[in-house]
């Protein structure tokens, strides 16, 4: 459940360019109008567009699960260094053609970091969390069929003990083991 939780946050960053990239535009066609486009409009103007990425705040300052705070993290991690893409080349190059070679690093960034988060959740896994020491808190991922199998071969090696071994006592233990597990009724 909360792997789910955690997985569908990275939603918004799949969608986010929708609305990162107009604002990105909008505020470097305003600034363009009053000002000559330089490093520091570039930089006001893509921080100004990132703000979007403050929703994942919800995620990473939820109360309820350690797991989903983790990737709420996480995915603020990754809208971070895709804000840093676009600054560092804005920085370098400022308005210059070079600057807009950043686009293909940032698909890159944008398509497999977000992959990334969104395959860590699914599997119950979160690589801020081992980064940080916090591993032991990851969800386990113990199968309920495990635990019914291990039950079984249990139970068939009681049965074959009160069979076959001679000890009563050993019968009589197995017999109680029997009736923990709820397979046979008390006498």
């Amino acid at each position: 459940m909360e792997e789910r939780k955690a997985r569908n946050w990275y939603w918004w960053l799949w969608l986010s360019p929708l609305v990162t990239i107009p604002t990105l535009t909008i505020l470097m066609l305003i600034f363009s109008l009053f000002y000559d486009p330089g490093r520091k409009l570039i930089c006001i103007a893509v921080l100004g567009s990132a703000l979007w990425h403050l929703i994942l705040l919800f995620p990473a300052l939820n109360k309820k699960s350690e797991f989903v705070r983790w990737h709420g993290r996480q995915a603020l991690f990754l809208a971070g260094v895709r804000t840093a893409v676009p600054l560092v080349f804005g920085l370098v190059f400022g308005a210059e053609d070079e600057a807009l070679l950043f686009i293909p690093v940032l698909i890159a960034v944008w398509f497999f970091g977000t992959l990334w988060g969104q395959l860590q959740a699914a599997r119950g896994k979160c690589s801020l969390m081992r980064w940080f020491g916090r591993a032991e808190a990851l969800p386990s991922r113990v199968r309920a069929e495990e635990p019914a199998q291990a039950r079984k071969l249990d139970s068939e090696a009681l049965v074959d003990i009160i069979r076959y071994s001679r000890d009563p006592e050993q019968r009589r233990k197995a017999l109680a083991e029997l009736e923990k597990l709820g397979m046979v009724e008390p006498l």
